[in-house]
């Protein structure tokens, strides 16, 4: 079987693929390759994988008028010949796509090749990509069973969210706490996942209020590579970026605070975390990550902070929630319901099944 992955715009967009990936490279005679944007980190990340990645235009998909949109009808044009040529070139028997202005070229071009399309939204709302890929595919994998009225009910799938196989692994072992020999046994852990392009914010908010965090909880701060200032201050340690700890700190941490990203939020309900989340304002995105935080908080699965007015109560609703175990476990039992630890392998079944 040859499957195409197709998405793009975040690493957001990438990683829940190559989770379905990693289920798909068992199967014998497997075979895949990523129709993506021209953007180096998207194609690294797939090629580590061993995927070969071809880029093709594609225009941004705007909600506003601009003259803009105009330019970028040759863009999508250019880039759904791009994807025709190259899925008809490999060969493709069914194509997955992750969603991102770039996936709309090749999804239109697999329904004119007579290739089934399988797309996945992995917010609590769908994006105006996918509500244009779902008129062309055969299902729409989404993470909740509400939200998604928009998308006909024969074509709703609900999944979750795909996670990397190596993280659901590692969340089924017991936490050892030699392999984070530099927090006290007897300290609580306020674990900060900023770290991507919008993170400035939460950086801002930990770093002006540092003193009081420190001294309720050791803080182990991501920040990201452009935002590294490398503070010295007792009880805190800042990284640009978490790599091979980040599974012995989700189960070490007693609070995680974290933007609401989709991804981010499936990581922390595999591991029970308990959250306060600050999602990305609606004038840095299209309210996706509101919608999340929205979507957890009814479910008192996390804590959100949503407007300007709510993050002057930044830390006092860390200090509620580190001086009350009775609400983190509320938080961290709720979560824990909404994990999904086997999305991948139910995705990588479906698109199975659309070759037979």
């Amino acid at each position: 079987m040859v499957v195409c992955y197709t998405g793009g715009g975040t690493l957001g967009h990438i990683y829940p693929a190559l989770a379905v990936h990693e289920e798909l490279v068992q199967h014998a005679g497997y075979r895949a390759f990523w129709i993506g944007r021209d953007e180096n980190s998207e194609r690294e990340v797939v090629q580590k994988q061993g995927i070969p990645f071809f880029a093709i235009r594609s225009g941004k998909l705007r909600r506003y008028r601009s003259i803009q949109n105009l330019l970028d009808i040759g863009n999508v044009l250019s880039g759904f010949w791009q994807a025709f040529f190259i899925l008809k070139r490999n060969r493709a028997d069914v194509l997955f796509s992750k969603g991102g202005f770039v996936s709309v070229p090749p999804v239109l071009a697999a329904f004119f090749l007579g290739i089934p399309v399988v797309s996945h939204e992995s917010d609590a709302s769908a994006g105006l990509a996918t509500r244009i890929n779902a008129h062309f595919s055969r299902y729409v994998c989404v993470p909740f069973a509400q939200g998604f009225e928009s998308i006909k009910a024969s074509k709703r799938v609900v999944t979750g969210n795909p996670i990397r196989s190596g993280l659901v692994e590692k969340a089924d072992t017991p936490y050892d706490e030699t392999e984070l020999p530099f927090i006290g046994r007897d300290d609580k852990l306020l674990l900060v996942l900023g770290g991507s392009s919008g993170s400035q914010q939460i950086n801002a908010l930990v770093r002006t209020h540092l003193e009081a965090l420190t001294q309720m909880a050791y803080v182990y701060h991501q920040c990201g590579s452009k935002d590294v200032q490398n503070l010295r201050f007792e009880r805190y340690t800042e990284v640009a970026f978490i790599t091979d700890l980040l599974p012995s700190l989700l189960k070490r941490a007693d609070l995680v605070v974290s933007r609401a990203g989709a991804n981010t939020i499936a990581e922390l309900a595999l591991f029970g975390c308990p959250s306060l989340l600050i999602p990305l304002g609606r004038e840095y995105s299209r309210g996706d990550q509101i919608d999340n935080a929205l979507h957890l908080a009814s479910l008192d699965a996390a804590r959100t902070l949503v407007s300007e007015t709510d993050l002057n109560r930044f830390v006092d609703e860390v200090k509620d929630l580190l001086d009350n175990r009775q609400k983190r476990t509320m938080l961290s039992e709720n979560s824990r319901k909404l994990a999904q630890k086997d999305c991948a392998h139910r995705i990588a079944e479906l698109l199975c099944s659309m070759k037979e």
